[in-house]
């Protein structure tokens, strides 16, 4: 077999992790398997799976990182000072910046323009110190406190002066992307529209929950998110729109696919159109065409511990489009935002059960770390159930109406009981998703289990009665004695399972809205030479094409961190494209 050399930028984007796991594996788990893109062994004939597995790691370069040929089908040639390539929410924040900087801008967008979207669920911003919080008197935690929090969950690997970044102007940045939109405030999490206005923010968890103090949470969580709704595209509108009043050209149904260079330095780019190839010279060019994710053997290369996510929403054509021009991408471990929103009362800290039967964690975490300690719970016995990737059951009884107000406040969990006399008040936050409001209906309308007996409940969620019934046992005498001497609760939040209905909920694998991993780059957001720290001259990025946010997990400190960021970092790439031409 003839070797396949590894090049530089390759083996540093695979990351320690990766090499490790496959060095346990006996150099076999880090080679893709056979497919569209995916390197084969030379002198094996590519026979697929067989000849990819037998290649070691460091002995092979998978074909994704090899560029594709240069287009000679040339259909149409236009100039510009600044090329941003996609139109999501970083592309949109650069276009605006450097357009309204008085600079020519082309903007490509891959969708077509009468069905482009962002993405329709997003609308968690969280932003600092925008007009807008000001007005509500929400005021966040002191920046140390978030920031060390960054550090300390995401192992030391974010960028602090990153996120130090967005804490100082994401709420100014955040004022300036919505300008001219037309919009109603909510006054709080709670309140009724008063409006008939279809585009409205709404503050996340304000008030605060009285019983909530991040101070003594082993994860934390950061008050002052304010939300979209019904989603970002209003906003996002709002921006594009001004870019083009500011004379910006949005070309839609144009995917970019290869950057141009002459020398070291990025001069444009070639974009594949319905009628062949677009050249677009410019004199500045911004990534920001969304994540890997959807890209299994990128996520098999960069990340092989993500594969049991399901999702993602882009290809990294970004991210290749800079490793083609020389960058590189960064450092692993890369983090999946692997939300799990849990079941009929959210993520709140009842008592799980794996599908053997038994506790296996303290339950007082965030969605984001649930999913990871699913991750090493066995797979259930019955066939439906492991199809659908059930990993545990969330178990409380009849109790849970007074219990809820002492769960964590935050991302995912449900903490307010909306009695039936009182529904009438809470008309638009009960109609919302995951707002940290429920009704008995609501609660027993989602729950998968509801039953009278342990027997009972045994036998709907499969699990085995007698173990089942020993750990519950176990849970509630820690409860009466205010301790979990097995795992570590809180114990404000150790409630016993003893009252009858019981509710079970089924917490199967979460999905991965986005895969974090990105070029590496400098603090003015220019993708950096393959293994070095030198921008590439004419090459910038931005959202979620860029590194340097977060590593090793997706912490949900601040809801709404990526949308907050990729806003900021998308403003400040357009600007520092702008000023460079």
């Amino acid at each position: 077999m003839k070797e396949t050399k590894l090049s530089r930028r390759a083996f540093l984007g695979l990351g320690a992790t990766a090499a490790v796991a496959a060095g346990a594996a006996g150099l076999a788990g880090c080679a893709p398997q056979q497919g569209a893109g995916t390197a084969s062994a030379e002198g094996n004939g590519g026979s697929g799976s067989a000849a990819a597995s037998s290649v070691s790691p460091t002995n092979y370069t998978p074909d994704f990182l090899t560029p594709p040929e240069v287009p000679t089908d040339i259909k149409e040639e236009k100039d510009c000072d600044v090329l941003v390539i996609g139109m999501g929410l970083a592309g949109t924040a650069a276009a605006k910046e450097a357009a309204e900087a008085g600079k020519k801008v082309i903007v490509l967008e891959k969708q077509p323009e009468d069905s482009y979207s962002v993405i329709s669920m997003a609308g968690d911003f969280g932003v600092v110190g925008s007009q807008i919080q000001k007005d509500l008197g929400i005021e966040w935690a002191p920046k140390a406190d978030i920031m060390n929090e960054y550090v300390k969950e995401t192992g030391g690997r974010c960028d602090t002066w990153m996120m130090s970044y967005w804490y100082d102007h994401s709420g100014e940045d955040f004022d300036w992307f919505i300008e001219g939109a037309d919009y109603e405030v909510l006054k709080s999490t709670a309140a009724n529209r008063e409006t008939d206005k279809p585009n409205f923010i709404r503050p996340k968890c304000f008030p605060k929950l009285e019983t909530y103090d991040y101070k003594e949470e082993v994860y934390p969580y950061f008050h002052g998110t304010i939300t979209t709704n019904p989603n970002m595209q209003w906003a996002c509108e709002a921006a594009f729109n001004a870019a083009l009043a500011a004379g910006a050209e949005l070309i839609y149904e144009a995917e970019g696919e290869q950057l141009i260079k002459e020398g070291d330095a990025v001069v444009g780019a070639y974009a594949k159109t319905k009628d062949g190839y677009l050249k677009v010279n410019a004199k500045a060019t911004v990534l920001c065409c969304g994540d890997y994710g959807a890209n299994t053997e990128m996520r098999h290369y960069y990340a092989p511990w993500t594969e049991e996510f399901m999702g993602g929403v882009d290809d990294g054509r970004g991210q290749l489009m800079g490793i083609w021009a020389g960058g590189w991408m960064e450092l692993g471990p890369h983090a999946p935002m692997t939300h799990h929103m849990g079941g009929a009362l959210g993520v709140d800290s009842f008592l799980q059960l794996n599908m053997e039967g038994k506790r296996f964690m303290n339950e007082d975490v965030p969605g984001q770390n649930i999913a990871d300690e699913h991750t090493r719970q066995p797979v259930a016995k019955d066939p439906e159930l492991a199809k659908a990737g059930v990993k545990s059951w969330q178990i409380f009884d009849s109790k849970w109406p007074e219990q809820i107000i002492h769960m964590p406040d935050g991302h995912g969990y449900t903490t307010y009981f909306v009695p039936d006399d009182k529904i009438a008040e809470y008309e638009t936050v009960l109609s919302g998703f995951g707002l940290g409001y429920t009704t008995q209906a609501m609660v027993d309308e989602a729950a998968d289990v509801k039953c009278d007996t342990l027997e009972e409940l045994a036998e709907k969620t499969g699990l085995p009665y007698d173990t089942m019934k020993a750990e519950i046992e176990r849970y509630n005498e820690l409860c009466h004695n205010g301790l979990d001497e097995d795992f570590g609760k809180m114990s404000k939040r150790m409630f016993p399972v003893e009252n009858p209905p019981y509710y079970a909920c089924k917490f199967g694998n979460a999905g991965m809205l986005v895969m974090f991993g990105g070029l590496e780059c400098n603090h003015d957001l220019q993708v950096t030479k393959d293994g070095t720290n030198d921008p590439i001259p004419g090459l910038y990025v931005a959202g979620n094409t860029m590194g340097r946010r977060l590593q090793v997990d997706y912490p949900v400190v601040v809801a709404g961190i990526s949308l907050a960021t990729a806003l900021s970092f998308g403003r400040l790439a357009g600007k520092n494209a702008a000023a460079a031409v």
